[in-house]
Formats: structure tokens, sequence, C-alpha cells
């Protein structure tokens, strides 16, 4: 993997990292009081849960294109979604 690839699959998670941090230094730079310390680290503990609940795999994510096949033919109802990072 490259690093444009890398900056590109990863631009939100260091997009979040970039604004907490630099919220953090001005934080620190105007000598916050708790209740910004508060709200800060609730920011933090929304973009991790955020972070997490998007990283979950589907239970039924298909191995290869004979599973998709299989799925397909089997004569119920079957949603297939394609995607891809890029």
């Amino acid at each position: 993997m490259t690093l444009a690839q890398l900056l590109n699959q990863n631009s939100f998670l260091i997009a979040v990292i970039a604004a907490l941090g630099g919220s953090c230094i001005a934080l620190i730079a105007r000598r916050a009081r708790r209740r910004a310390w508060l709200v800060w680290m609730a920011a933090v503990t929304v973009a991790i849960g955020i972070y997490f609940a998007m990283r979950t795999t589907p239970s039924r994510a298909f191995g290869s294109a004979a599973d998709v096949q299989q799925a397909v033919t089997a004569g119920r109802p079957t949603l297939v979604e394609f995607y891809s990072d890029f």
C-alpha cells in the first residue's frame, strides 16, 4: 500500500485526529477550565465510538464469488452490496 492509498483510506480518521488535537492545543493555550475539558473528552469519546461502530463487519459477508452466486440462486430475496474503499 502506498502512502497516497493509506492517506486516502484513512482521511476521515486523520481529519478528526487533527481537529481534536488542534482543539486540545487551543485548550492548553487558553488554560481552559474543567467544563471545556469535559466537552473535549465527550467529543473524543463520541469520535472513538463512531470509529468502532463503523469498523464492524456484517455478519453475512460473502467470501467469494461462488458464495454470492449460491445466495442469489437459492430462491430467497437477496441484497448484494458492492463496496470499495477507493
